[in-house]
């Protein structure tokens, strides 16, 4: 999750009489241009975003210290800049024009509109293509980190790499892709390469953690929603390789506040995600899954001496390795588990295994040694029976 917020200190002095009208500009660059024009009487304020598109939009809260002026209005002051035009903001009238006068502005920014209202009607795409299944790994009031503002948060997990796709038309706002390093500690909080996008309603998409130049949409362009914006990563704060996406806008305190939201997904047009589900674009002509697990989602993997998973769907496998019989649920649930593992043309009694899965897991696997022993050279079988029903059978074999 990138956190924008900005702190600019823009000074000025001023002594006695103001001679003659001048006007100055004050800009940091990509967000605010402070515009003062002097006079005799004193100063008059405007504010302008420095982009001069039309659809840019910030939320400025602007601080003033004045010595010898007076103003009708109370700092801090709150505004939504839109569009390049410049707004006014209040004139700062010399009190005593025989004494100096000192006066210095502040501000702090952060995109979006903190008035916008978000269009609860919108059914947001997924943020990846139409061939990816994705299982959230970290839902809306996470553990890990969606929690307190960044509540309505959503955490993807696929692979560094996956392409990235806009979940809604609009407008890129800001990009990171510089970045390159990822690891659950809090020096990276601010290190992770991302995409915002406003939204015609004036709230944000964040998608976060993207692959070091794995950007490839520019500021100030137009995305439509299901464009290809970017590549998936691992940068920043983060426990392993994700996509995090979230809608938000920020607050009067300049604070992200996260909103929920639904997407398009193989159940429904308006789906709430729920977290360990595996999701996917609806196709078609084709009805939502009435499984809990696809065919393609059993498998036999190979695994290191450390029993880490290294390669799923391996049909040779040496005497003495390891291997996983790997589960991927769509939904998890108390699900019954019956393993048989045999070897064709032996007359060994099959191996059974027989548990019942975790709620709220949706990975379920058992691990497995094959003894470094010539008995077990051959075709081994493996049948997978859930709740009874008949899943998938597997085949694999086994070399001296």
């Amino acid at each position: 999750m990138k956190r924008f917020l900005l702190l600019i200190l823009f000074f000025s002095f001023s002594f006695g009489l103001y001679s003659e009208s001048n006007v100055t500009e004050e800009c940091n660059q990509e967000w605010i241009c402070l515009i003062q024009k002097k006079d005799e009487d004193g100063i008059e304020l405007s504010i302008r975003n420095y982009n001069s598109n039309a659809k840019i939009t910030n939320s400025v809260l602007l601080n003033a210290t004045l010595v010898n002026f007076k103003t009708d209005i109370m700092f801090p002051y709150f505004v939504v800049v839109k569009g390049p035009s410049p707004i006014f903001i209040t004139k700062f009238l010399l009190e005593d024009k025989t004494k100096n006068a000192f006066h210095s502005f502040s501000f702090r920014v952060r995109p979006g509109d903190w008035d916008s209202i978000h269009d609860d009607s919108v059914s947001y795409l997924l943020p990846f293509g139409p061939e990816v299944h994705a299982k959230v790994v970290q839902g809306y009031n996470g553990s890990v980190t969606h929690f307190g503002n960044f509540a309505h948060s959503i955490d993807f997990g696929i692979p560094v790499g996956t392409p990235v796709h806009a979940a809604r038309k609009g407008y890129v706002m800001a990009t990171e892709s510089r970045y390159s390093e990822g690891g659950f500690r809090k020096d990276l909080l601010s290190k992770a390469n991302f995409i915002i996008i406003q939204h015609e309603d004036g709230t944000l998409g964040n998608y976060a953690h993207l692959m070091k130049n794995g950007v490839v949409v520019k500021i100030g362009e137009t995305v439509e929603a299901g464009q290809l914006i970017g590549y998936s990563g691992n940068t920043g704060y983060t426990q392993g390789p994700h996509l995090h996406f979230e809608v938000h806008k920020p607050n009067r305190q300049l604070e992200v506040t996260t909103i929920p939201t639904v997407f398009k997904t193989q159940y429904s047009e308006r789906d709430t995600l729920s977290e360990f589900y595996t999701y996917w674009h609806p196709r078609p002509g084709v009805d939502p899954p009435k499984t809990d697990i696809l065919p393609e989602d059993i498998q036999i993997c190979k695994l290191n001496a450390k029993r880490e998973k290294i390669q799923c769907g391996e049909n040779t496998f040496q005497l003495g390795e390891n291997f996983l019989v790997s589960l991927e649920f769509i939904r998890p649930g108390n699900q019954r588990i019956e393993v048989d593992i045999s070897i064709d043309g032996k007359g060994f009694e099959p191996m059974k295994l027989d548990w019942v899965a975790q709620k709220n897991l949706a990975f379920e696997g058992r691990y497995l040694s094959i003894a470094n022993n010539p008995k077990f050279v051959g075709r081994w079988k493996v049948r997978v029976r859930i709740n009874g029903e008949e899943k998938k059978t597997l085949f694999f074999d086994v070399k001296a």
